[in-house]
């Protein structure tokens, strides 16, 4: 983050490492709660869906505990932002160097995270009542859960040397871009096996792909270079 005075960089950084904190908190509660949670996560998004019935059960807390690491998720992807909008200068980086604009900067960009899932989630919901069977909907609501979950673990280091580290910000980037592309792979893939395997509906599973997936998320995209990049715009006024 350049040209930034070094008391207010100094601010910045300590409630970032407080932001930080209470994300490793998070972690090592989780992790600590259940050793068999993490395990629980991967083999269901891993598992097939005609067998899981009978041999998966439900983790103590389980669901507490992906809202608290979904909750770190949004947290970790609006700090991202935070830096890639101060690194790269935009006309309205002024504004979002200071703490208290840093701190308006999360809080709203996490509003619109929050508002992207909770979006997707009932466009899941409302598209499988008419389409799919109700089992199979249920199952990928979890899957997609389980996976925003598992983004506040895996998005917890490379955030926090993207905040702390300067000089790896390049590779640091391109790391997220290709971890964040994987994730959206990885999407289309448990879509693809849940609600077309076998089927002979390619042309439907590339339509619900761009009407569910690839459209919201340019949308979103688009929103968020717009908000980043006006000078003026209302989010990043006190």
């Amino acid at each position: 983050m350049k040209d930034i005075p070094v008391a207010i960089q100094n601010e910045v950084n300590n409630w970032g490492f407080i932001l930080f904190f209470i994300c490793f908190f998070i972690v090592v509660s989780v992790i600590g709660s259940s050793n068999k949670f993490l395990l629980s996560m991967f083999s269901r998004l891993f598992r097939n869906k005609d067998r899981q019935n009978m041999f998966y059960k439900n983790v103590t807390n389980e669901t507490l505990n992906k809202f608290l690491l979904s909750f770190q998720t949004i947290l970790l992807l609006s700090i991202i932002l935070y830096c890639y909008a101060a690194h790269e200068q935009y006309s309205s980086a002024t504004s979002i160097t200071t703490l208290t604009q840093m701190l308006l900067f999360l809080g709203k960009y996490s509003l619109l995270i929050i508002g992207f899932f909770l979006y997707k989630f009932l466009t899941y919901s409302a598209t499988g009542a008419i389409f799919f069977k109700k089992e199979t909907v249920i199952q990928w609501n979890e899957d997609y859960f389980s996976l925003i979950a598992l983004n506040g673990i895996f998005l917890f280091f490379p955030a926090l040397l993207l905040f702390y580290v300067g000089t790896a910000y390049i590779f640091l980037i391109y790391f997220l871009v290709f971890y964040l592309i994987f994730n959206l792979f990885f999407i289309f893939y448990k879509i693809y096996t849940l609600f077309f395997h076998r089927k002979q509906r390619l042309l439907y599973f590339i339509l619900y792909l761009c009407t569910q997936e690839m459209i919201p998320l340019y949308l979103m995209y688009r929103g968020f270079v717009y908000l980043i990049a006006q000078k003026d715009t209302i989010w990043m006024q006190v």
